[in-house]
Parts: C-alpha cells; structure tokens; sequence
C-alpha cells in the first residue's frame, strides 16, 4: 500500500471517530507521525502497520475533547454513541478486527468490551435509517 492510500484509509477512519474533517485530519497526521518509525523506508505501509496506526488513532481519539457535530445518517448516530463504544463499534464492525486484536481500550474486561459492542450495536440499530446510507459512501474509500 502506497503512502497516500495509507493516509486516505487512516483520515477514514478517523472521519468516522470524529465526523468533521479538521479533526480527522489533525488526529489521522498525528496518529501517522506517532508510528511512522514502524513504517518501511520506502513509505510503504503493510497491514499490521495499518493496524497499529488505527490503534494510536483510536488512543488519540479517546484523548480528545471533540464537540459535537450534528451530521445526517449514520455518521450522526456513531457521534452521539460515547467515544468507548464508538471506537469498538468501529473497530469491530468497520474494520473487521476482533475485539482481542490489540484493541488499545485499556481498563476494560473483554465481557465489558463486548457488552460495549452490543450496545453500540443496538443504538445504531435503533436510531439510523437506512435511506441515508448515501452520506457515509461519500467518504467511503476504495
């Protein structure tokens, strides 16, 4: 994966943790900068690196006072879940990644992670609207 499609996917992510693309962008820099030892000289970057970036993106996120934006769809529902759940939700059901791979939630079970989840899960399920799934393609990317 080249540089520019590896910041792409980062700023994605988290556009998504924070839903204004400011704060993505500052976060996606930072957590890039912060890891950025880990990643080849030639500025490649592998899938475990893609990995760890997200999880100081993630550790960044859950650092950060961020105000609310008042966004359509279910951009708007993931930014009114708390941070916690919204980081799992992610992590889970956006990346794929299970909930034992490194998630950098610190102080939490596993059985409080999972319960995380599924309330996270159940907010989204209950309050957005699959007619406005057309706002999170946008900045969906390939």
């Amino acid at each position: 994966m080249n540089m520019e499609l590896f910041y792409k996917k980062v700023y994605t992510v988290a556009f998504r943790l924070t839903g204004d693309e400011k704060n993505a962008e500052d976060m996606a820099v930072s957590a890039i900068i912060n890891i950025s030892k880990q990643l080849n000289e030639d500025f490649t970057a592998r899938e475990n690196e893609f990995q760890l970036t997200i999880i100081e993106l993630i550790e960044v996120f859950l650092n950060t006072q961020l105000p609310y934006y008042n966004n359509k769809g279910i951009q708007s529902s993931l930014l009114k879940l708390k941070p916690t759940s919204r980081a799992i939700v992610i992590w889970r059901d956006v990346l794929g990644y299970k909930l034992k791979d490194n998630i950098p939630i610190a102080n939490y079970s596993f059985e409080e992670l999972y319960r995380e989840l599924n309330y996270g899960r159940k907010y989204l399920k209950d309050n957005f609207s699959p007619e406005n799934i057309v706002d999170i393609r946008k900045y969906a990317v390939n």
